[in-house]
């Protein structure tokens, strides 16, 4: 049975920049398929549609998946807590999805070459962005079951870094742009001044605060200078918008309330004199 699907694996894979699934694992994550493991990798390039009248028991992708969804999402929290001490749940929330969504996932295994990998009952051009995601966690899952958590998170965090990752985590060089056109249009003087460089355990770690007119508006915390002052630009940036938001509110308010009318001057009333008596 793992022959038969080996060969129509190598057979779909011509097309593809890989010629199997192991190749792709090591080019990408930079370990090696396991032999005791290799099962599982063809597994994570199985659609459900190749079980369509299957009586070898083969097995479709979607266990993986689950499982790579979560080796995923554990990896990128674990990486995030570590490396923005500072932020609070909402935030380390917004950060992870830039990461885990459907869409970037959907990209990154169509930038790898997955798709070509697919084992699908369907013609190569109908093979749809979703399926590409879904495969990639699969795929995750199966490097997961061959080397463990750790080597799993230290070779995910790799790739993910390879493609993208810290810039797409931070979205930085939007809010240093906006910041130094705030800036700029205003005529104040944007700088960013280290407050503190640390080497703890053998690992950087850069403390920078923006500063506009000698003014602190915002402090960044990471593991180098362009990190931490990407998201002390960030912090500096909510505050200026913060600012914004709250004078056009005073100014809505001051606008919207009605003038009172002037009160009109009240007449005084002559006292008559007492008529005279006779």
């Amino acid at each position: 049975m793992i022959r038969a699907v080996l060969q129509r694996l190598g057979q779909v894979s011509q097309s593809g920049p890989d010629k199997d699934i192991t190749t792709l694992v090591r080019r990408e994550f930079g370990l090696r398929a396991r032999a005791r493991n290799r099962s599982a990798y063809e597994e994570a390039c199985t659609h459900s549609s190749m079980l369509d009248g299957d009586k070898t028991g083969l097995k479709s992708n979607e266990r993986l998946e689950f499982l790579g969804d979560v080796v995923l999402d554990m990896t990128m929290a674990h990486y995030l807590y570590r490396n923005f001490p500072e932020a609070q749940e909402g935030e380390l929330t917004k950060r992870k999805s830039r990461i885990v969504n459907r869409k970037n996932l959907n990209l990154l295994g169509k930038k790898m070459g997955l798709h070509h990998l697919i084992k699908a009952k369907m013609r190569r051009e109908d093979i749809h962005d979703t399926m590409v995601g879904n495969a990639l966690e699969a795929l995750i899952g199966a490097v997961y079951l061959d080397h463990g958590f750790d080597k799993t998170r230290n070779a995910l965090l790799a790739m993910l870094k390879r493609h993208g990752l810290e810039d797409q985590v931070n979205e930085t060089r939007d809010f240093k742009s906006k910041l130094h056109h705030w800036a700029s249009k205003r005529k104040k003087k944007l700088t960013f001044e280290v407050i503190r460089d640390d080497s703890n355990g053998g690992e950087e770690r850069y403390e920078i605060a923006a500063k506009v007119n000698g003014e602190m508006l915002g402090i960044g915390v990471g593991r180098s200078k362009k990190l931490a002052e990407q998201e002390a630009a960030r912090r500096a940036w909510k505050k200026v918008f913060d600012r914004r938001q709250g004078t056009s509110k005073r100014a809505e308010v001051t606008s919207e309330e009605p003038s009172k009318p002037k009160p009109k001057p009240q007449r005084r009333r002559r006292r008559r004199k007492p008529a005279p008596k006779d």
